[in-house]
C-alpha cells in the first residue's frame, strides 16, 4: 500500500496511525548511507516547523510524507505561507501525478466505505486522492472513532499505520 502522499488526509484527524512521525525530531538524525531523497524530505519538514506548522510530520523511512488527522491543516494560511518559504526544499514527490491521484482516490474511498461499515456514517468519501474529515462534524476523539479507525488499520489508503501520534 503506498502512503506517501503529503496531500493526504490533512484534517483526517484521528487518522495519526498514517502519520509518520507526530513532528519529533527522530526522522532528522542523518546517516552516512542515508538516502538523498529521505535527506531532503527531513530537511523540507524542519522548514515547515520552523516556518510555523509545528505539527508537520517526519517522513517515512523512504522520505515520504502522510498528513494524518489532527495534523496540519493544508488550507490553513500558515500552512500555505510555510509551504511557500520552504518551496526551495521541497523533495520530489510532493506533487501527485494523475495516476498517485487515481490510486489514492481509490485507497481512500475502501478506507472511507469501512469507516462508515464500523459506525461512522458520515464518514466523507476522498476527493482528488485527498480524505479530508469535517471535524465539526465528525468527533476525531471519540471511542466509536478510534475502534472504526482500529477496525479499518489494514484497508488501502487511511489504514494501516505506524504511529498514533
Amino acid at each position: 500500500m503506498n502512503r506517501t502522499r503529503l496531500s493526504l488526509a490533512a484534517s483526517a484527524a484521528a487518522l495519526a496511525l498514517t502519520v509518520t512521525g507526530c513532528g519529533g525530531s527522530g526522522a532528522a538524525e542523518s546517516h552516512s548511507n542515508a538516502n538523498p531523497a529521505l535527506e531532503q524530505a527531513v530537511k523540507y519538514a524542519q522548514c515547515m516547523r520552523e516556518n510555523g506548522v509545528t505539527d508537520f510530520p517526519d517522513p517515512d523511512k523512504n522520505g515520504k510524507f502522510v498528513i494524518a488527522a489532527g495534523g496540519p491543516n493544508r488550507n490553513s494560511p500558515q500552512f500555505k505561507k510555510a509551504q511557500q518559504a520552504c518551496k526551495s526544499q521541497e523533495p520530489p514527490g510532493i506533487k501527485d501525478d494523475p495516476a498517485s491521484i487515481a490510486k489514492a482516490q481509490k485507497e481512500w474511498l475502501e478506507f472511507a466505505r469501512c469507516m462508515r461499515k464500523n459506525g461512522i456514517a458520515n464518514f466523507p468519501d476522498p476527493q482528488d486522492g485527498r480524505l479530508l474529515v469535517p471535524r465539526d462534524k465528525i468527533n476525531t476523539n471519540s471511542p466509536q472513532f478510534k475502534n472504526a479507525l482500529n477496525a479499518c488499520r489494514d484497508v488501502n489508503g487511511g489504514g494501516g499505520s505506524e504511529n498514533d501520534g
